[in-house]
């Protein structure tokens, strides 16, 4: 089995992590209208996918953060 380029490997986490930071700030972005209509396909549409699932999941995770901050928008 051949290694992989060191440089490549490098490049590849680094593409990765960048990926991940800008999908955290990704919900964090969102009006409260956008996150409540969001929220609401969530309650509504009950997701079977598992991609769907964790959306729904970090959907819930930022209504909590807001509500924790004072934010009760959903």
């Amino acid at each position: 089995m051949r290694a992989l380029n060191p440089t490549i490997s490098l490049l590849s986490c680094l593409i990765f992590t960048l990926t991940l930071t800008a999908c955290g700030k990704g919900l964090g972005s969102l009006t409260n209208q956008e996150l409540v209509a969001k929220n609401d396909e969530c309650v509504q549409g009950n997701p079977t996918s598992p991609g769907r699932v964790t959306a729904c999941e970090n959907i819930k995770n930022e209504c909590a953060k807001r509500r924790k901050d004072g934010n009760y928008a959903c």
